[in-house]
């Protein structure tokens, strides 16, 4: 009867490059998904920021008088903070609504950096955003560029 010996040093070698091979083209295809979905997180999150603003300021609980201004800001490390010109209510409320708290991080890194978005109050209770830094319209890797909705709010 033959005895097994198992597997040869060549045949060894053979499936660890094959396994090399995969792993160097599979690698670059995974981590770019992974941004991917990080920016998609960061879009998001941001959106809810919005839309919380947008929330309060039609709210006739917070009377919101035109010309008041939602501001979220990003710093070089994607920490952001959300604050209002209007009374500390409204700040509240704004924060409550969006279900976020200063403090929220961004998770792409494309993403972090620093960056201002304004909204403001119009007349009519519509908010009027813009952009600046990580948050401007144009460019490349900017939100407008991941999400429709997004970049429908920004002027």
């Amino acid at each position: 009867m033959k005895k097994n010996q198992g597997f040869s040093l060549v045949e060894l070698i053979v499936v660890i490059a094959i396994m090399a091979i995969l792993v160097g083209v599979l690698a670059p295809a995974y981590l770019r998904y992974v941004e991917k979905s990080r920016k998609s997180t960061d879009v998001s999150s941001i959106s809810d920021i919005m839309g919380a603003a947008e929330k309060v300021a039609v709210d006739p609980q917070y009377s919101v008088a035109k010309n008041t201004t939602f501001t979220i800001t990003s710093d070089a490390t994607g920490n952001v903070t959300v604050s209002t010109s209007g009374a500390t209510a409204l700040t509240q409320g704004f924060t409550d609504v969006a279900n976020m708290k200063n403090g929220y991080t961004m998770k792409s890194t494309a993403f972090k950096a620093t960056g201002t978005l304004t909204g403001t109050v119009g007349p009519d209770g519509e908010i009027s955003w813009s952009g600046s830094g990580v948050f401007a319209k144009t460019g490349t890797d900017t939100f407008g560029d991941y999400s429709a909705d997004f970049a429908k709010k920004l002027s």
